[in-house]
């Protein structure tokens, strides 16, 4: 689930208008690391700012969109741990 998480903030990460940024193959440890970009990015699109890392995105996603979108997928997988623990 964690690989999962990772590879959908870095399509979040893409939505925004930046690429990913190198990372460790190890999910858990490349997880940070990409949050980090992530917020960089983010807080990049809020000031208006020159993005880290750019792509061309043609249509990026507004920061207020790709957050919500972001904390409701991990919520999500969260709700989906406490329903797998639960049947334990």
């Amino acid at each position: 689930m964690i690989g999962h998480v990772l590879e959908a903030e870095l399509a979040y990460l893409g939505q925004l208008g930046s690429r990913p940024p190198d990372r460790p193959s190890d999910a858990a440890r490349a997880l940070p690391v990409v949050r980090d970009a992530f917020i960089e990015t983010l807080k990049a699109r809020v000031a208006g700012g020159p993005l880290p890392n750019p792509r061309n995105t043609k249509m990026p996603w507004s920061p207020r969109y790709t957050v919500r979108r972001s904390a409701w997928h991990s919520l999500d997988h969260a709700w989906e741990l406490e329903d797998r623990s639960k049947r334990r």
